[in-house]
């Protein structure tokens, strides 16, 4: 087998190139940090294949097998989470793409309304919920409040829930994700290929909600153009690469 692409002595140096001269304590802050991303990409990647599996008409039964898991698990890990969540099927835009933050977003969205449908503007809201992650560092970078923001959107700030907090719905008045929520998720997916990636991020659904939907002039009215965004996320994801990078480069001359 090929080495493994990420090896802990390359994380190890990366999260301690992200604040060179901090105490320890301040590392292990970044350390958690970087693990919930790795996690979170780590997600994406089965996502991604089983997608692909399932494109190439692999039953959920040789899926499951493949995983070392019965079709039962594969099921519930892929499919039913989304809908005791009362998230959109993957047929709308395949969740298992989604980042843990991404999905964590999803979830602290719908936990926003009480009855009727969840809708872009409870989307964007809920990226505050993710402070670490592109998105919101983001919209924070670019001088836009959490205040502001929400008033943008129309979401009073106790809404606003933490994603631990946020809890499935019960029973058969579970809050659904209307339409237009639906199509922001599902053209998250074309800017996740527009850049090449295989998962979706905070920063894929933030881009979408400027570019398409209801969401575009309340974001512009803040200085959120679609072209300002794209330029700043682009920005902030050639950093981390590089931040990336150095740290590796470190790692093999030693």
């Amino acid at each position: 087998m090929a080495d493994f692409p990420v090896s802990l002595d390359n994380l190890i140096a990366f999260v301690e190139a992200l604040h060179a001269d901090a105490d320890p304590l301040r590392h292990l802050s970044d350390a958690v940090t970087i693990s919930n991303r790795v996690q979170g990409q780590a997600d994406a990647l089965i996502g991604y294949f089983v997608d692909q599996a399932r494109r190439s008409g692999a039953s959920w039964t040789q899926i499951g097998e493949s995983m070392g898991v019965t079709k039962q698990a594969a099921q519930k890990r892929f499919v039913a989470k989304a809908q005791e969540y009362g998230l959109p099927a993957p047929s709308s835009a395949p969740l298992q793409r989604f980042t843990q933050r991404a999905r964590s977003v999803l979830v602290a969205a719908r936990s926003m309304v009480d009855d009727g449908e969840v809708e872009p503007r409870h989307l964007v809201a809920a990226l505050l919920t993710e402070p670490e992650a592109v998105a919101a560092v983001v919209i924070h970078e670019l001088g836009v409040t959490d205040d502001a923001l929400l008033a943008a959107m129309n979401v009073p700030s106790d809404r606003l829930e933490k994603p631990a907090k946020a809890s499935p719905p019960d029973g058969e008045e579970a809050v659904r994700f209307g339409d237009a929520a639906k199509r922001l998720l599902a053209h998250a997916l074309d800017v996740a290929l527009h850049y090449g990636h295989n998962y979706i991020g905070t920063e894929h659904l933030l881009l979408s909600a400027s570019s398409e939907g209801p969401t575009v002039e309340p974001l512009a009215a803040l200085g959120l153009d679609s072209d300002r965004l794209s330029a700043a996320v682009e920005a902030k994801l050639e950093a981390i690469m590089k931040t990336l990078k150095v740290a590796r480069d470190a790692t093999s001359s030693e």
